[in-house]
């Protein structure tokens, strides 16, 4: 999957940020963070306009948030709420399931209207935060608002790193082959302890129910 952005990203740019992004803001499992942080990069390289770079993004992720936003209201006015209305798409339900709704409803009790703003920064419930603001008749200029000045943090840092990966991208690179070897024992090692862990377990699961089934014996 992130090999084909990179193709993609390579090919045709601003406009594939912006694909992407708009989809990342409908509820598409795309992490937003990649085209941010890859356009950072060639922006830092000197293949793209940091500024029109984050123009593009601003705009497209403002504009896939306010369509999930009223695809939420459009769910609320055919069937009230996602569980309940046939005509609701697999995709929406799946993205406010009843577990992210009661995670949602939890957001919005404990800061109101802020969730929307706070919503951005939480993985795996931005989705089901604007979904629900649409669904609940959350105001739009609000919304936007909120939603707007929350991305005006989170764009720029992410396009940030990119960008400063990119000036520096020759020694880096340098630094990485100095590396490579401890960061391949890292990975190695972790692996090893996570399969240890595993079979620990497993063993460990094994016996408790052997010793559950002597005990009905």
């Amino acid at each position: 999957m992130v090999e084909w952005l990179t193709l993609y990203f390579e090919q045709f740019q601003y406009a594939a940020i912006a694909l992407v992004l708009f989809l990342a803001g409908l509820g598409v499992p795309i992490p937003e963070d990649i085209p941010l942080i890859y356009g950072g990069v060639m922006a830092g390289k000197g293949s793209m306009n940091v500024y029109i770079h984050f123009i593009v993004s601003m705009v497209f992720i403002l504009i896939g948030d306010v369509c999930l936003y009223f695809i939420g209201r459009r769910l609320a006015r055919s069937g009230g709420s996602l569980e309940g209305s046939e005509r609701a798409p697999s995709r929406w339900q799946r993205l406010a399931s009843p577990e992210r709704l009661a995670k949602v409803q939890g957001f919005f009790d404990r800061y109101g209207s802020w969730s929307v703003f706070f919503g951005r920064f939480v993985a795996g419930v931005r989705g089901a935060v604007f979904l629900t603001a649409g669904m609940g008749g959350f105001p739009l200029a609000r919304f936007i608002l909120l939603d707007a000045a929350a991305a005006l943090l989170s764009v720029p840092i992410w396009i940030g790193i990119g960008y400063w990966a990119g000036a520096h991208w020759e020694a880096l690179l340098d630094q990485a082959k100095t590396y490579q070897a401890y960061v391949l024992g890292a990975v190695a090692f972790m692996v090893l302890l996570g399969l240890w862990l595993s079979a620990r377990r497993r063993r460990a699961a094994e016996l408790s129910e052997g010793l559950s089934s002597d005990a009905q014996e």
